[in-house]
């Protein structure tokens, strides 16, 4: 079937951003505040992605704990530290550096411990002030349908909301979608999931729970050193009661205390770019969670009178996919602390992937009673040309789906690090427009600079930075 119809123009921007989670926002405020005419196009009513419309209320990857001196050292500056500030000065996240590792309700270990738990309201409120502050246009409630691409080049971008069709053209453009949608669209090459079967990592449905006895669950789990509760589970699992396809416990108390978020659900086959997929794993998630609170609340220690707070309406998708870009950050570059020219971020998580037919396994990690083994590495660079994607040259892509080997994903989509690359794609488009409107052209010497003034590329030992 053909459907042809007369859609209005509505606006010429320097750089349009397609996504508005932490990677789109950072991208949109880093990009203003370089005087370039900004719009960000978001499908819910409410910018931070996963961190806001997923219910993952915890910024992990812009701290890491040192085992040595016991402080929670920045590795992730610029957009991720001032939102970090601004919001323990609103009294809405935690300090990682008031957290007691030793007792540590906010993820067991002291490596977690450096994550920001928040108010997820508050969160919303400070983007949206952000943004309206640095001059950048929102679209809530506006899907992206299709790109126009001339000579390499995509001319306008196609929207829809309830306005109706209508499309806005820009000099530049980032993909901050997690789905490379419009790298997709424009043509651009793209791989998903697994290279031997094309499956990807489960998704997971979070569930809040508030009344919760932090201190039993915390005093249980420290002292039989089972952070994820696997022995009841595995009782629970001979006894017929846990059905589940999965063998783990994840929860970790918010901001606000005694509130925990239930990361347990683990949904295998679920495609997060196709329709049909979604709608079922909403369907199917709910109903687990139902059933996982059940058994949270007769047998785990501490939920005994907890109730739920909210289930989310939209899912978490940990994989789908990815661009084949200039470079592709290989596993052996990874663990073995590669080091780039064109290095624009970093992370320092670990690798966090689970298994898409094993969804309590990951390969890179410990087994699930002691997933806490020491990394091989310090920190994984992302290289600019890793966010270049062929054959558009007006296009930049950040987050989750920029080129790496399928493993490589756990450290990288994290939020700490996906902040940091959409920094790094709101200074580049000043860059780029400059020459020509082209990513390829741009000054890498001077786009490290940018960052580093911005406070985002910490100097962190062992960058290998171009110098003029």
């Amino acid at each position: 079937m053909q459907y042809a119809t007369e859609i209005e123009y509505k606006a010429e921007y320097d750089l349009v951003i397609c996504g508005g989670g932490m990677t789109g926002f950072a991208a949109a405020v880093s990009s203003a505040r370089k005087g370039l005419r900004t719009a960000i196009i978001e499908k819910a009513g409410c910018l931070g992605g996963v961190a806001t419309t997923c219910g993952v209320n915890h910024l992990l990857g812009g701290r890491k704990f040192n085992d040595v001196t016991g402080a929670m050292d920045k590795k992730t500056g610029g957009i991720f530290e001032e939102l970090t500030r601004k919001l323990v000065e609103r009294k809405a996240a935690i300090d990682p550096d008031e957290i007691d590792v030793k007792f540590n309700p906010h993820g067991w270990y002291p490596r977690m411990a450096a994550g920001v738990p928040f108010n997820d309201e508050y969160m919303k409120v400070l983007l949206d002030e952000i943004c309206v502050n640095e001059g950048v246009d929102i679209y809530f409630h506006t899907c992206f349908i299709d790109a126009i691409v001339e000579e390499k080049n995509i001319t306008s971008i196609i929207l829809h909301n309830k306005s109706g069709l209508f499309s806005i053209s820009s000099k530049v453009f980032v993909d901050a979608t997690g789905d490379a949608d419009l790298a997709f669209k424009s043509g651009c090459e793209t791989v998903k999931g697994r290279i031997e079967d094309g499956l990807m990592a489960p998704a997971s449905l979070e569930m809040h729970l508030e009344n919760v006895d932090t201190r039993v669950l915390v005093e249980y789990q420290n002292k039989y050193k089972s952070p994820k509760l696997v022995e009841i589970i595995q009782k629970l699992r001979e006894e017929g009661i846990w059905k589940f396809p999965y063998d783990i416990f994840i929860g970790i108390q918010l901001y606000e205390p005694d509130t925990f978020m239930i990361n347990t659900v683990r949904q295998m086959n679920v495609d997060g770019t196709d329709g049909n997929s979604l709608t079922s794993a909403m369907i199917i998630g709910r109903k687990e969670n139902m059933e996982l609170f059940k058994i949270i609340k007769k047998y785990f220690p501490g939920f005994k009178n907890s109730r739920i707070k909210k289930i989310y309406d939209m899912i978490g998708i940990r994989e789908t996919r990815r661009i084949v870009g200039k470079h592709t950050i290989t596993l052996y570059e990874a663990v073995n602390n590669k080091k780039f020219e064109d290095c624009i971020a970093s992370t320092t998580y670990n690798f966090d992937l689970p298994d898409p037919k094993e969804p309590s396994y990951d390969p890179m990690m410990g087994n699930c009673k002691n997933p806490d083994d020491k990394t091989s590495y310090e920190y994984i660079q992302i290289p600019y040309r890793a966010m270049l994607p062929r054959p558009i040259n007006n296009l930049v892509v950040a987050g989750r789906c920029i080129s790496v080997e399928r493993i490589v994903l756990g450290p990288v989509r994290i939020m700490g690090c996906c902040i940091g690359m959409g920094h790094a794609a709101g200074l580049a488009s000043e860059l780029a427009i400059k020459n020509g409107n082209n990513y390829n052209e741009v000054n890498v010497r001077k786009l490290q600079k940018n960052l580093i003034d911005d406070g985002c590329l910490l100097p962190i030992e062992g960058y290998n930075i171009c110098e003029d």
